[in-house]
């Protein structure tokens, strides 16, 4: 039980203690944590994104309400349920670039940390870890939802209420009313605080794991390391975008 309790503690210990978060998933002797961790993780996050889906379902609801006609309000019903569908998966599932990032920052960085005979469940709980602050974005993301008012919102704009906390460049973009095209649209979203805290917790917790548990990892692993978690975030986010619209197409069903 005492396992259960501290597995499920380790996300929210990684945003304010990490070395002792990292070091509890990497010492031998405690798989339990181990296991559990990413799943608290997962857990904690879907459970944060649920709190804002009865607020951004009922926007989504004034902001297609039936006009009298039947033909656009059949459309509209249909566009109701596809747009409902990403709203659910959206805030039950952690952002697919990151989720996207950390499988090839695993893919990776398991091979390489074979020969200093750590598991490759150990490197995956501890990208979990290195996951965490993907909390803080949650609970931004449900105080932007629950704070706008509810009028003169389209359905454009309920879909992407929760991307309104985005502190980076994408959200000084926005507030300066400019509209980054294409890529650098991806990239002024990938800018933003939340992901370098991320890919500063997953470089420093693989440096760590690649030192050994337990004392620093040192400056040079620590920088490798770094640019290998912002070199696999990159490609999380490439990726996102290139496969984005089908994603979309399977979530929201063909029109």
């Amino acid at each position: 039980m005492n396992g259960l309790i501290r597995g499920t503690s380790l996300p929210l210990r990684a945003l304010w203690s990490p070395g002792a978060a990292l070091d509890d998933v990497a010492l031998d002797g405690v798989a339990l944590p181990r296991a559990v961790a990413p799943l608290a993780l997962l857990l904690l996050a879907a459970a944060l994104g649920a709190l804002a889906l009865p607020r951004l379902l009922d926007l989504l609801d004034a902001a297609l309400h039936p006009t009298g006609q039947a033909v656009l309000d059949a459309h509209l019903g249909v566009l109701r349920v596809g747009l409902g569908r990403l709203l659910v998966f959206e805030r039950l599932v952690l952002p697919v670039p990151y989720l996207l990032g950390g499988t090839v920052l695993w893919l990776v960085a398991a091979p390489a940390l074979e020969g200093r005979a750590v598991r490759g469940s150990t490197v995956a709980a501890v990208l979990a870890l290195g996951a965490a602050p993907l909390l803080v974005q949650r609970a931004g993301e449900l105080a932007v939802v629950l704070a706008v008012p509810g009028s003169g919102l389209v359905a454009g704009d309920v879909a992407g209420l929760p991307a309104r906390f985005n502190v980076g460049v994408a959200g000084a973009l926005a507030a300066a009313g400019v509209a980054a095209p294409g890529w650098l649209g991806v990239a002024a979203q990938a800018a933003n605080a939340v992901g370098l805290w991320v890919v500063a917790l997953w470089g420093w917790g693989l440096a760590r794991l690649d030192r050994g548990p337990g004392g620093p990892a040192g400056a040079a692993p620590t920088l490798w390391w770094c640019a290998v978690a912002t070199a696999a975030y990159a490609a999380g986010w490439a990726l996102h975008a290139v496969l984005y619209p089908t994603l979309l197409l399977l979530v929201m069903g063909a029109p």
